[in-house]
């Protein structure tokens, strides 16, 4: 997996629950296997109590200055080489730190889903949450906190890539994300396409003069479109946001392709090499089962 990160490109990886089931010499090794770093906030060496790796990392893109943390949750109960400080003070702490050093902040966060809806309310001062440790994924009508932090969930095993596209032109002005605008105003100008169907000669009002609760909606969805409309015309920094499916539409890289296919055939020979052993075990145990002649217990 890290060497499919490093063929595609990163900036960082937050280290979390799978990272470190291992123990932390694994942990340190695997990080030494890739140029993207590993990242943590509140994840701590228990012999030390130093971070294992930066609590963050600051981005330069074009004029923007972006800074990403990360934090996890996840650390197992067995867990006896890291130690975990409260994720949640360590994000604040350093999204706090951050604030006066960078024009935006990312929050990395690894945690369950029941944990994850009160993220928002938990850290005011990070500006994008982007969470895992959880198969939920953001849609575009996702519901989002007024001013934000916006916070978004990539969905079950890279099955779709996950785009944000930030427009900040005012950095004292609040983001608006005016993706769900833009989705309930095409939403009904498809309404009224259909509708309008009936007759292209007419006026909506005219081909339903007639059926006062088919005007009632129509009246309702021009409504929503003005406040829509205004949403989006009133707001400076905008966030578009889109999930786009990882399906056989999406042309293939040959270099990637070549070695996700060898990756797959490595994967697939450990399987049978596990069931094998699995299965020369129980015939194993079976035998020496059948074999004992000793007492009751």
């Amino acid at each position: 997996m890290l060497e499919g990160f490093n063929r595609i490109g990163g900036d960082a990886i937050n280290v979390g629950h799978y990272e470190v089931l291992n123990g932390l010499k694994y942990l340190k090794n695997i990080s030494n296997k890739t140029d993207i770093p590993f990242i943590s906030a509140n994840l701590k060496d228990a012999s030390t109590s130093e971070l294992i790796f930066k609590p963050y990392l600051i981005i330069d893109r074009g004029e923007l200055k972006i800074g990403v943390a990360g934090v996890t949750s996840q650390l197992p109960d067995t867990s006896r080489s890291i130690l975990a400080d409260d994720y949640i003070e360590s994000a604040n702490h350093y999204a706090e730190l951050l604030s006066n050093q960078v024009d935006i902040v990312v929050m990395l966060v690894n945690a369950d889903r029941g944990s994850q809806g009160a993220l928002v309310d938990q850290m005011p001062n990070v500006d994008f949450i982007v969470t895992s440790g959880s198969v939920n994924m953001s849609r575009a009508n996702s519901p989002q906190k007024e001013d934000g932090p916006y916070m978004y969930s990539c969905g079950k095993q890279g099955k779709y890539l996950l785009s944000l596209d930030v427009n900040l032109r005012d950095i004292k002005k609040p983001f608006i994300d005016v993706t769900a605008q833009e989705k309930k105003i095409r939403s009904i100008n498809k309404r009224f396409d259909k509708l309008q169907k009936k007759d292209p000669n007419k006026t909506l009002d005219e081909i339903y003069a007639e059926k006062q609760n088919v005007l009632n909606l129509i009246n309702r969805y021009r409504e929503d479109l003005v406040v829509s409309q205004e949403a989006i015309d009133d707001a400076v920094n905008t966030i578009q946001f889109q999930t786009i499916p990882l399906n056989n539409k999406v042309e293939d890289d040959d270099e990637l392709l070549a070695f996700v296919n060898e990756s797959v055939k490595i994967c697939n020979a450990l399987d049978r090499k596990k069931s094998a052993e699995s299965a020369k075990a129980k015939k194993k145990s079976k035998k020496s089962s059948r074999s004992h002649h000793g007492h009751d217990h």
